[in-house]
């Protein structure tokens, strides 16, 4: 390999055989257009949590790139383009809503938006796990957790899959106009809930504390970003993982007969096959890593996903195992930018997954080849995963064991 490229078609399709070779050759590899790749996981501990890699730099070279209008007024002001101090006032602003006892307490929530959306597919005997559970699972959630009507959900999805190109390095001009497009009219239906009052939820509560027209549009860049962040990659997660267990029988049939390992599975299935492959930095300083010397204003990208099958990290890190110990993934982040909603996450999927793994003769219907993955160069995730089952009415499925749940 010359350079890593991850806009490339094959590395798309899958990026772990070019992760193997800079892991093994040149693990801070200079990649296309200039770019710094990092893959050995803690170097890329540390390009996620040292504040000398910053997130404000990229600001401002994304804001360029899209250009001014709607994307940029608005996205420049999200948390995950914030250094200190800016960051942890934002941060301390959402913390709440995210925290352990209040995220677990959403359990039963979770819980039955699966069983209702399964409801309809089960007695059908097929379904796509994407466009039938996964993303209207995420979504209901965060919209719960926001306060933003439930019944919106197909809006927000649109206009997230518009905007989500744009947050990618590699976006084209008409997925930037798309997104502009898209975010103009999110703002406007935020405004408008926002005039109408009444609701409820995290969306509030930081409305309540705006105390300006700057402050105001903090709080729906705030929305807006936790609206894709907290959907979009769930979604992703939920397919990567049931595909996984559904190439790898052993383990699945392990899990339903031991539900009480989901909690291992679902770090299993973020270390494996995560969501969330990279994440951009901007040098503020020249910073020497792995023996090389980066400078000051270059582009650094921490590959999570090569973290994860990092052979100094994790024994024979190609095997997916759900009985692996202590596996800790690097798909959070690290640092002060370990991500809020990593609880959330992880019931989401476990709630999923642990009710789609009761499903008699579970089976893809399509061949892996045909598989297609979502355009992007920073997440990973279906674009569909169609399954089939033996058919059956609701309440003949297997309830839930008590380990199904995240603890």
């Amino acid at each position: 390999m010359t350079q890593f490229d991850p806009a490339r078609d094959d590395v798309q399709r899958d990026p772990y055989p070019f992760y193997h070779w800079m892991l093994r050759y040149d693990p801070v590899h200079r990649g296309a257009q200039g770019i710094w790749y990092v893959s050995r996981y803690d170097d890329v501990r540390t390009v996620m949590g040292d504040p000398r890699f910053g997130r404000a730099g990229i600001r401002d070279f994304w804001a360029e790139m899209v250009g001014p209008g709607p994307l940029s007024g608005i996205l420049r002001r999200t948390i995950f383009f914030q250094d200190p101090p800016d960051h942890d006032r934002l941060r301390a602003l959402i913390a709440p809503a995210f925290a352990p006892r209040t995220v677990r307490a959403l359990q039963p929530t979770i819980d039955r938006i699966v069983d209702d959306l399964l409801a309809p597919v089960i007695p059908r005997g097929q379904m796509d796990v994407v466009s039938e559970l996964a993303y209207p699972l995420a979504l209901s959630v965060i919209a719960e957790v926001l306060g933003l009507p439930v019944e919106d959900r197909d809006r927000l999805r649109a206009w997230s899959l518009d905007i989500a190109p744009t947050l990618d390095l590699a976006s084209s001009p008409a997925e930037v106009i798309r997104g502009q497009a898209a975010m103009g009219e999110f703002v406007d239906y935020l405004r408008a809930l926002a005039v109408r009052g009444g609701g409820h939820g995290l969306y509030w509560t930081m409305l309540a504390t705006a105390d300006g027209p700057d402050r105001v549009d903090e709080v729906i860049s705030t929305v807006v970003t936790l609206v894709f962040a907290g959907h979009d990659t769930v979604t992703n997660q939920i397919g990567n993982a049931l595909l996984a267990l559904l190439r790898h029988p052993d383990q699945l049939e392990l899990l339903r007969r031991e539900p009480e390992r989901m909690p291992g599975a679902v770090e299993e299935f973020l270390r494996y096959d995560s969501s969330v492959q990279s994440n951009y930095r901007l040098l503020g300083e020249d910073v020497e890593l792995g023996g090389v010397t980066m400078r000051r204003g270059e582009l650094v990208v921490g590959l999570m996903g090569a973290a994860n099958r990092d052979p100094g990290k994790f024994a024979d890190p190609d095997r997916f195992d759900i009985t692996r110990p202590d596996v800790q993934p690097m798909s959070f982040g690290a640092g002060m930018r370990f991500c809020l909603g990593a609880i959330l996450a992880r019931l989401e999927a476990a709630s999923a997954v642990g009710r789609l793994i009761g499903l008699a003769d579970l089976r893809l219907t399509v061949p892996i080849g045909d598989l297609v993955y979502q355009r992007s160069t920073m997440f990973r995730g279906l674009a569909r995963l169609p399954i089939a089952f033996a058919p059956a009415t609701p309440e003949l499925i297997p309830a839930r064991a008590a380990g199904d749940t995240m603890q």
